[in-house]
């Protein structure tokens, strides 16, 4: 039973490289579409097993926060000139 989602593309990369079947053979009964199969087998040429590790999807960058004194200061002037934070901007 496959665990990993890398073991799971290694299955179906493996007997390509290897020479064993075709890869339009192979696309006949996967799961999943000939392309991506090109895409696996490509990376496995070039990295190897590390190439198939699935890639983070989070944002390279996060927007900081905006900090406590700010907030705190909108809900003073909001207080004061009771308006709302887009005509305060």
């Amino acid at each position: 039973m496959v665990k990993t989602i890398k073991e799971e593309k290694l299955k179906w990369v493996l007997p390509i490289v290897k020479k064993e079947v075709k890869l339009i053979d192979v696309s006949k009964v996967c799961p999943y579409g000939k392309r991506s199969l090109e895409r696996w087998v490509a990376l496995y040429k070039d990295k190897g097993e590390a190439g198939l590790e699935p890639k983070s999807t989070e944002p390279k960058t996060q927007k900081e926060e905006t900090p406590i004194w700010m907030k705190e200061r909108v809900v003073e002037v909001r207080k004061k000139t009771k308006k709302c934070v887009l005509k305060i901007h």
